[in-house]
């Protein structure tokens, strides 16, 4: 049994399984199996994975999504640590891998471990990693994530192999509940500032649709919201009611994540006060 499961949910794009293929091939860790779960409907996929070897391929009988799918990928592998590694991503050194799992193997103690990423589009790249005082603020509270997810893309991340399963009822801000759910039970994780995992970034990526998709980001912010119990916490609240007045939520909406038509309305002209403040070139 491999210590490591690379969890690969794939959905079309062949030169980016391949290009994250080879990149795990180049790894110097070699504890670990490859799972592939396939939701595409062609076959360019399976005869990829038919013709690297090595990999246990399993074909969706029918499309299950994006969540759904990464659930798949878990359930199907058998390693003590789960890697999950989204198609569009890679492993940017030799090493990577290993220092993921040493990250783990060093604090036992840990729910799940991270590491900074390269975010890379077309021939541009940056590093981007989270800040210790956002590694302080998360410790201190599991709930301060919902301010903002600094831990990063799933591909970032490795965890148990008792995590738990990903909540199909999110598609934008799957990662951050998963996150704030395995914190909530045990707090501890670790990480390391090196950009180990390259995030492939696109137009045509699930994150880049939903990020201005204004139902979605009202949808999940008070899905987690309420899931969280999140009303109890200021911080939380005032960050919901932003987020609400940033997509244009109604009256009805915000009322139904608890807050009275005078909060909303107060918030409302807060943000025309503001937009009016941007317009005429008045900052602060």
């Amino acid at each position: 049994m491999a210590k490591v499961s690379v969890c690969i949910p794939a959905y079309n794009n062949r030169e980016s399984v391949q290009r994250l293929l080879d990149s795990i091939k180049k790894q110097k860790y070699t504890d670990y199996e490859v799972i592939i779960t396939d939701d595409s409907k062609g076959e360019d996929i399976r005869l990829l994975a038919e013709r690297e070897g090595n990999i246990s391929y399993y074909k969706n009988k029918t499309r299950l999504g994006a969540t759904a799918n990464w659930n798949e990928a878990v359930r199907r592998c058998r390693g003590e640590y789960i890697k999950i590694m989204h198609h569009d991503d890679w492993f940017t050194q030799e090493d990577s891998l290993g220092k993921l799992a040493a990250l783990l193997e060093e604090h036992p103690q840990a729910a799940m471990a991270f590491c900074g990423t390269r975010q890379v589009e077309g021939e541009t790249f940056y590093d981007r990693h989270i800040r210790p005082e956002d590694a302080e603020r998360i410790e201190e509270d599991y709930r301060n994530l919902f301010l903002g997810n600094t831990i990063g893309a799933p591909s970032a991340v490795i965890c148990r192999r008792d995590a738990g399963f990903y909540d199909e009822k999110l598609t934008w801000l799957v990662d951050m509940d998963f996150y704030m759910g395995l914190l909530k039970e045990n707090p501890s994780f670790c990480y390391t500032e090196e950009p180990l995992v390259s995030i492939g970034v696109s137009k045509n990526q699930l994150t880049e649709q939903c990020i201005h998709d204004r139902e979605i980001n009202i949808r999940e912010y008070g899905y987690i919201y309420k899931k969280y119990g999140l009303f109890e916490k200021e911080a939380c609240k005032r960050a919901l009611l932003e987020k609400l007045m940033e997509n244009e939520a109604s009256l009805l909406q915000a009322k139904e994540l608890g807050f009275t038509g005078g909060e909303y309305k107060t918030a409302r002209i807060r943000k025309l006060i503001s937009k009016v403040k941007w317009k005429m070139g008045i900052r602060g």
